[in-house]
């Protein structure tokens, strides 16, 4: 499979300290699967476009919190906190600023305080993309992974028109906590589904929702199995649905401005 490497900061990747270093995906050229114009067809939120929505999908705003209730095949059923804590340089990665995600999880059925610390930032381009996560058990750090180029996390901002399609392929590097390190090298495509859906919640319904798929290639270019998800995402409240892996429900948020 063909590989396409984009680097806007810094050409390849490398370890630094625990965890690693990376890379943005060029903010203008999408990657793979594009029109090879590199226009991904999203809208111009600028005040020249009045039919525009400047509610992002993925809101990042500092203070910003989401509570999910979770239906896990695994971990069983218990609730995630999401919460926008601020923006700061990225470990690993001098001079580079993102802002720092924070989720919670509970993990009732196997008795585990799972969290993790993400790092992520929108684009031009109107693509959110994570460049380093950081997963804790109990209190105790268990995994570090970056990506080069950094992987692409969601969708700001909806497309203009349908279909709409969107390939990345990644370099992920992972440290465990006891130092070894593992690396892969994964594809992913997501799709535009639908606009403006409806979709009902313990938060809410909500009217004019945007429907995604992502799905996790194999080295044939198929869909691996059970490695589709589904997103809702909500301009100027984010994502207020998941199912796939497992299932999340949008249970109440504070989106600040």
């Amino acid at each position: 499979m063909t590989r396409r490497w984009v680097a806007a900061l810094a050409a390849g990747w490398m370890l630094v300290g625990c965890g690693g270093g990376g890379s943005l995906p060029d903010a203008d050229r999408p990657g793979t699967g594009t029109p090879p114009d590199g226009n991904v067809g999203l809208p111009d939120t600028g005040p020249d476009d009045p039919n525009a929505s400047t509610d992002s999908l993925w809101p990042l705003t500092v203070g910003s919190v989401w509570v999910y209730d979770i239906q896990d095949p695994v971990h069983g059923t218990f609730q995630k906190e999401v919460t926008v804590v601020d923006e700061r340089e990225v470990p690993g990665m001098p001079g580079t600023r993102a802002r720092l995600v924070h989720s919670r999880q509970d993990r009732v059925a196997t008795g585990v305080l799972y969290e993790e610390y993400s790092y992520q930032t929108e684009l031009p381009n109107g693509l959110v993309v994570r460049l380093r996560e950081e997963d804790h058990r109990d209190g105790m750090l268990v995994r570090t992974t970056t990506w080069s180029p950094a992987t692409v996390k969601s969708l700001a901002r909806a497309p203009t028109a349908l279909p709409w399609n969107y390939q990345s392929a990644v370099q992920e590097m992972t440290v465990l906590g006891d130092g070894s390190q593992e690396d892969s090298d994964p594809t992913y495509t997501w799709h535009v589904l639908e606009m403006n859906v409806t979709v009902n919640t313990k938060a809410g319904t909500f009217t004019n929702a945007v429907k995604i798929r992502r799905d996790k290639l194999n080295d044939a270019g198929e869909v691996k199995d059970g490695k589709e998800r589904t997103y809702w995402l909500v301009p100027g409240v984010g994502k207020v649905r998941e199912e796939g892996e497992r299932t999340e429900e949008l249970v109440r948020y504070d989106i600040k401005k």
